[in-house]
């Protein structure tokens, strides 16, 4: 099984980026239909939810505040929102590959 390549997006809740981003929404880059991972506070868990990140990147993208990140960024962002680390990249594909079936 190939491992997913993914982009890091931090959403913010002001437009002015006031620290610290609120979640980061981690978007396949696949040709297919959107591929899409979230921490979802209600279940502390990542959750494929493409529909979340539809949403906030195309649909509705004026409502919201994202920003491009590396990995790297992403993972030290994520302690400001989630209990446990970001997924690896494999963890990634196997939650993509699970919620889109």
């Amino acid at each position: 099984m190939e491992t997913l390549t993914f982009d890091y997006y931090l959403l913010w809740k002001e437009k002015d980026r006031t620290p610290p981003p609120v979640n980061v929404i981690i978007e396949a880059a696949t040709m297919d239909q959107t591929q899409a991972v979230i921490w979802d506070r209600r279940t502390e868990s990542w959750n494929f939810r493409p529909d979340v990140a539809v949403a906030i990147l195309w649909v509705n993208r004026e409502d919201h505040e994202v920003q491009l990140v590396d990995r790297a960024t992403a993972e030290a962002a994520a302690p400001n929102f989630t209990t446990v680390p970001l997924p690896t990249e494999a963890e990634l594909t196997e939650i993509c590959r699970e919620g889109s079936r």
